[in-house]
């Protein structure tokens, strides 16, 4: 497996499978301090979620939720979003203020938050983002943004405590 750890809390992590926790949000122009519901980036299972990425997305929508044929560009569509993200199972600030999403993102074609050591949150962790959209440009029917943001990585399957469990 390379680079990535071979424990977690002390014990062997057995095997990994690939996972993702993802939410949408609806923002409109000015709108500020939006939150993703409670439980939108919660761990609800009994394995501790190694996360390695956030891969934010903002689509374009006219005013009846429909996706504009012709999107603007990602780097203009990312720059109009700001984020506070916070782990609430530690209670520790990610992003110390408010922060524009493509300011986050390596590069310009990958458009990923790479984590260089993963994080983890294990069952009733959570983390918490809140949005702000900016001003809108003038953009014919540009009327909403959805904002996709996912958090890919791994479920670990660790070993017992001890062979006597």
């Amino acid at each position: 497996m390379g680079r990535l750890p071979s424990t977690w809390a002390g014990r062997i992590i057995q095997s990994r499978w690939p996972y993702e926790i993802s939410g949408e949000l609806l923002l409109t122009t000015g709108l500020t301090g939006t939150q993703y519901p409670d439980a939108t980036f919660q761990n609800g299972q009994d394995k501790p979620f190694e996360m390695h990425r956030m891969i934010p997305r903002v689509y374009a929508l006219d005013s009846s939720n429909v996706l504009l044929t012709t999107q603007p560009d990602q780097e203009l569509l990312l720059g109009l979003v700001r984020a506070r993200i916070t782990d609430l199972g530690r209670e520790q600030l990610i992003t110390k203020n408010p922060t524009i999403l493509g300011a986050l993102l390596k590069g310009s074609s990958e458009r990923t938050w790479e984590f260089a050591e993963p994080m983890y949150i294990i069952r009733s962790e959570q983390i918490q983002i809140v949005l702000d959209a900016l001003t809108f440009p003038a953009i014919s029917s540009l009327s909403k943004l959805r904002v996709v943001i996912t958090f890919e990585g791994f479920v670990c399957i660790v070993a017992p405590p001890s062979e006597n469990r």
